[in-house]
């Protein structure tokens, strides 16, 4: 929905005063759709307050309708039509500002009742000038200097595209020159990417050869464990048989001292009597 704001006035001896309490009709010059309601061609009026000035609430047009708009009644000399179409705002919008229309082909209205007028100038220049204060007037300078600026204008668009041609090569040789640093840079990356697969491929070797070295320093580890216990083994076989030898000759010494030692005087004296 769009807000209308209007604003009207009439001359007076004083000047411009309001035009108070007139009364503003709006009627639509078809019905319309608005989302799924078909709205029929059905008008309302409002009154204008003391200062000449109303505010009115409508859906904005598309290209089926427009509004048509009529300012006092048929008892004022005054009173006046308009047809005109609305956009969709969300800020209200002025009367004064909205577009006129042709009724029946919604085509911007090319002739709103004032006259035309032209203004002429003696250069580029002066039209500029006259331009700016003027801007609800055309404003014509000698052909001469409009050829002359056209010629201006032509060079500057010739020198332009050459700028944009010569940019344009530039720009081809960096994207040439991108696109072979990205096919050199993708190639390395294929590179890089076989040696990180040797250097996995070796590591693994290696990983596995100090495995299997790992396994046999164990298996001697064992090895020689089991070694050293028969040897202790052995030893200890060998210091009991010891041990049992001397045991065994011990008691062997000991038999034949209680053989030889004599039994009585008697033979002692028969022994040295001999």
């Amino acid at each position: 929905m769009t807000k209308i704001n209007f604003d009207f006035g009439k001359p007076s001896a004083g000047g411009i005063v309001d035009l108070s309490n007139a009364t503003v009709s709006v009627i639509p010059t078809e019905r319309f759709r608005n989302d799924s309601r078909i709205v029929v061609r059905e008008g309302f009026e409002v009154a204008l307050d003391a200062k000449g000035k109303a505010t009115v609430t409508v859906p904005p047009t598309d290209n089926t309708f427009c509004y048509e708009v009529t300012v006092g009644l048929d008892k004022d000399l005054w009173k006046f039509r308009r047809y005109v179409t609305v956009p969709d705002s969300a800020t209200a919008v002025e009367f004064a500002d909205l577009v006129d229309v042709d009724s029946d082909t919604l085509a911007p209205a090319l002739n709103t009742g004032a006259a035309l007028t032209y203004l002429l100038a003696s250069s580029l220049q002066d039209a500029q000038a006259m331009s700016a204060a003027n801007p609800g007037q055309m404003v014509f300078y000698p052909e001469g200097q409009a050829k002359t600026v056209a010629s201006q204008i032509l060079e500057d668009l010739t020198g332009a595209r050459a700028v944009v041609e010569s940019q344009s090569a530039a720009a081809a040789q960096a994207a040439n020159a991108a696109q072979a640093s990205a096919a050199g840079a993708q190639a390395a990356s294929v590179q890089a990417a076989d040696a990180v697969q040797a250097v996995s491929e070796q590591t693994a070797q290696v990983s596995a050869n100090a495995a299997a070295v790992q396994s046999v320093a164990d298996s001697i580890t064992e090895s020689k464990t089991v070694v050293e216990s028969h040897a202790n083994e052995a030893l200890t076989a060998i210091d009991e048989a010891v041990k049992q030898v001397r045991d065994k000759a011990s008691d062997v010494s000991g038999e034949d001292r209680t053989d030889t030692v004599p039994t009585d005087s008697t033979d002692s004296a028969s022994s040295q009597e001999a």
